[in-house]
């Protein structure tokens, strides 16, 4: 086949695979190939400069594609390039205004996807440090969900609009607010800080260096076990910074 490029839109991606369905019109005819979707192919796409940077590829992107024949004798697309994606493109803009949105949770190679519920769109699914991912069991049930990294489509992403976090997060939060002297373990002290565990809530959480902390590292007034008093001075669902009392 001649290096003609041909345009259509991915109908169906098998993420456990990496492959994709493009249907196309071909001499006013509607008609279906494949593809596949690795993230192989996209770094060869990058080294032969057709694309600047990997595609992660969803229902609904408008591509072109260039028709090969394998050495089976079955044609496939090559060379499939992203040009755009307006089903992508209306969630991002009502993501603006109402970022809350309906979807099915999938699990694929232990990662986690949600599928939202009329586009039928993939995201990629994050969880904090502290939250407690959900079970197989409840993923069929559809979840509510925001999106993330609106700005850059390439690594749009989504979260849970309700958290589950572990029991000890919210003791953590209840002793932030207010403003609570922690009892904490020393058990672990690096070149960026000291890390302990906090009492309650058995999180762990980190003391930053600065010249007074390495000071009483130095002077062994703070040391591996030994317990000491903390505040906690931030939190987010994945990070502690404490400060010492």
């Amino acid at each position: 086949m001649s290096e003609k490029y041909f345009r259509g839109k991915i109908t169906y991606i098998n993420n456990e695979k990496q492959k994709a369905t493009i249907e196309y019109i071909n001499q006013n005819k509607l008609k279906n190939i494949q593809a596949i979707i690795d993230e192989k192919q996209q770094q060869k796409y990058v080294q032969l400069k057709l694309i600047k940077k990997p595609h992660r590829f969803l229902v609904g992107d408008n591509v072109k594609f260039v028709i090969k024949k394998s050495s089976a004798n079955v044609f496939f697309a090559d060379h499939v390039l992203y040009e755009f994606n307006n089903s992508l493109e209306v969630l991002i803009e009502k993501a603006k205004t109402i970022n809350k949105f309906l979807g099915y949770i999938k699990i694929v190679d232990e990662k986690y996807f949600i599928k939202e519920i009329d586009s039928y769109l993939f995201f990629p699914l994050q969880f904090s440090r502290f939250e407690i991912k959900p079970e197989i069991t409840t993923t069929e049930k559809p979840i509510s969900f925001k999106l993330l990294n609106l700005d850059k489509t390439d690594k749009i992403a989504a979260e849970l609009y309700n958290h589950n976090y572990v029991p000890g997060f919210k003791t953590a939060v209840k002793q932030f607010k207010n403003e609570e002297i922690v009892s904490a373990l020393v058990n672990k002290i690096t070149p960026y800080g000291v890390f302990v565990i906090l009492s309650e809530s058995m999180l762990e959480a980190k003391l930053q260096l600065d010249d007074m902390i390495s000071n009483k590292i130095k002077n062994k007034e703070i040391d591996l076990q030994q317990s000491i008093e903390v505040k906690i001075k931030h939190i987010t669902g994945d990070r502690i910074v404490i400060e010492m009392i």
